[in-house]
């Protein structure tokens, strides 16, 4: 839950770099809340409910997947391309040689 809070909290960030642990443990929960907020919102009858969620979620998730493919040393925008994203995000980090 670490990861994800930070996540959140590093929303505007788009530059720095994120390991691969941060990125698939927040890629985790982000995906696995969606499972209660699709009961939720079926319990109350809000059916927009998974949406605004979606949309609150999107920039933190943006700014992570550029955080990491910085970190990996690939052009940070490729991670605007769905599914390759993820197979991008894989990639290790870029070590830097002095």
């Amino acid at each position: 839950m670490k990861y994800f809070i930070e996540a959140i909290i590093k929303w505007k960030d788009f530059n720095g770099k994120s390991n691969l642990k941060s990125f698939w443990m927040f890629f985790l929960i982000f995906s696995l809340l969606g499972f209660p907020i699709g009961f939720i919102q079926s319990w109350i009858g809000f059916e927009y409910l998974n949406m605004v969620y979606l949309l609150l979620m999107i920039i933190p998730y943006l700014a992570i997947g550029f955080r990491r493919l910085n970190d990996a040393g690939i052009n940070r925008f490729l991670f605007l391309i769905p599914f390759v994203n993820l197979i991008l995000a894989v990639f290790p980090s870029k070590k830097l040689d002095n």
